[in-house]
Parts: C-alpha cells; structure tokens; sequence
C-alpha cells in the first residue's frame, strides 16, 4: 500500500497519533493570548458580529474568514486595509501552516496547531465559535476626534429615539384622548398651545 496521499498544499505535516487531533490557534503577539479555531468557519473582524472581535481602526468590519477544509486552515481575506502573512500580501486565499505570522490591519498573531485529544475535536466539528474580543491595543489612535464623533453619533441616534417615542405617544393620546391632550396642551407655553392646538376651538 502506497500509504497516505499529500494534502492540497503539496505538502503533509506528520500525522498526530490516534487518540488526538490537531486544532488550528491563533496567539496575539502583543499579549500571548491564544484562541481556538475549532473545525469550522471563523469570522474576524471589527464588528459585534465577528467571531473574533478585533477592536482596531486598522481592522474592517468583517477583516478575514479562516475556514477548515480538506484537512487545513485557509485564510480568506476581504478587508480594504489588508492581510498578511509572514510579510506577503494575501490576494484572495491563502492555506495556512504552522507557525505563519498574519497581520490583520497593524495587529499580529501566529497561526499554529495544537494536539487536543479526538473526543474534544469531534465535539468542535460543525460548532458555532463563541464570540472573543480582543481589546483595543496601543495601535489604536483616534485622529480628528474620529472616537468622539462616533460617540456623538450615538448619542443622537438615542436622542432622536426618544424624541420619536415621545412625538408618538403625544399623537396617539391626541387622537385617543383629546380631552386629555387639550389639557396637557393648556399647561404649554402660549408659543406652543398656538402651535399645537391653534386651529382648535
């Protein structure tokens, strides 16, 4: 018997023993925090929804997938600041190997893999990844208030919930309840009783 075939790279690495398997890692450079990739797909990125969260402006909202296949990582790149590995530019897809460098954006990790014993890889087949987030790093630097202006946005966004909200009830109880909006509108400022309810009695 010929024994076991190359996998797609053209190149195998030595087969664990029986009872383990290996799982792709990959370990932050700055802090040595290390994350598992289990045998699906991996969603990075900036946004909430990533499965791994990267919290820097250097990163897009959805950075890269790795993606299990056929026995190896490969690394899918679909940011407008760039992937690399080990210094090279990913174009589209890239299979990955022990031990590669990859930078999304300005932020580091090492791409390995760690022998976990089969009944716990078996149970990370087919599992969703949980959600990790990574905090934001000293390469992180808000230019032109960019940080204060999205806070801003926020803020707005909440204000003009609650003026919605507001506007509404006062429409409906205007509708529904007019004597209690007649009321309510007694009590207002005469700019605003003019204003509200000027065409009345």
């Amino acid at each position: 018997m010929s024994g076991e075939g190359k996998d797609p790279a053209g190149q195998r690495p030595s087969k664990p023993p029986a009872d383990v398997e290996r799982v792709g890692t990959l370990t932050r450079l700055s802090d040595g925090r290390q994350y598992s990739l289990g045998f699906g797909s991996l969603r990075v990125g900036r946004q909430k929804r990533a499965d791994l969260v990267v919290t820097d402006k250097t990163v897009s909202r959805h950075h890269a997938d790795v993606c299990y296949e056929s026995g190896r990582y490969v690394l899918y790149d679909h940011s407008t600041n760039g992937t690399w590995i080990n210094g090279t530019l990913v174009a589209v897809a890239q299979p990955l190997r022990n031990g590669d460098t990859i930078k999304f954006g300005k932020i580091e990790f090492r791409f390995g893999l760690r022998e976990v014993p089969a009944d716990e890889a078996a149970a990370l087949v087919g599992a969703e990844t949980s959600p990790k987030r990574i905090p934001k790093t000293a390469t992180l630097i808000m230019k032109g208030g960019k940080g204060k202006r999205r806070t801003g946005r926020s803020i707005l966004r909440i204000a003009l919930a609650v003026v919605g909200i507001v506007v509404i009830a006062l429409v409906l109880v205007y509708l529904l309840l007019p004597d209690v909006a007649a009321s309510i509108i007694e009590k207002l400022p005469p700019g605003l009783q003019s204003l509200l309810g000027g065409d009345s009695g």
